[in-house]
């Protein structure tokens, strides 16, 4: 089974596509590290070949002390 990954914003907006978990998890931390406030706003979603979700999405941990 092929697994794709996205980035999608809290508003539907997909931020960026990838074929492997390992950049989509990098990318995700990145957001989070650069803009600790998009915790709560962008999260990794994970697709099967036919274009179905698979599992909950993926959302980075806020930094320490934002909320």
């Amino acid at each position: 089974m092929t697994v794709n990954y996205a980035i999608f914003d809290s508003t539907g907006n997909l931020v960026e596509s990838f074929a492997d978990e390992r950049s989509a998890r990098e990318v995700l931390d990145r957001i989070v590290d650069a803009e600790p406030e998009a915790a709560e706003h962008v999260a990794l979603f994970v697709y099967g070949d036919d274009g179905t979700p698979v599992g909950d999405p993926v959302f980075a941990p806020a930094a320490s002390g934002v909320r």
